[in-house]
């Protein structure tokens, strides 16, 4: 299993907003911190913000801050959230373009893996990053 740099990032944003609990955070501290690209973090923190992960403000006092109601939610909920489970094409019914997707039984040994997977990350929550 891979997660994405877009997963990696996500999960960087919030422990670094859980380190930083106390005060709303500027995406060029991330980006300093973290020496990631400063537009690779505004389309991180953009994606946060529409699954009301994270708040943003704007303005001389604004920033970035983990939304109270996200703490509790589980590892497994977040990365699904961020990243495509596709692990192989016959995953995605729409593009399965496969020629022994009927036959192969590789698909379902990798959807008990990823169950697997997804189960021990929601052994634990955001708020278990901190």
């Amino acid at each position: 299993m891979y997660l994405t740099n877009k997963t990696d990032y996500s999960l960087r944003v919030v422990i670094f907003l859980l380190k930083s609990s106390d005060k709303k955070v500027k995406i060029q501290e991330m980006s300093d911190f973290f020496k990631i690209p400063k537009n690779h973090l505004k389309v991180i923190v953009s994606q946060l913000s529409r699954l009301n992960i994270i708040i943003t403000s704007t303005g001389v006092y604004g920033g970035i801050e983990l939304n109270p109601k996200a703490l509790n939610m589980k590892l497994g909920e977040f990365v699904t959230k961020i990243e495509n489970f596709h692990i192989v094409e016959c995953f995605n019914e729409q593009d399965n373009k496969c020629v022994i997707s009927g036959r192969c039984k590789l698909k379902g040994i990798l959807i008990k893996a990823n169950k697997s997977f997804l189960a021990t990350m929601n052994e634990s929550t955001l708020r278990d990053l901190k």
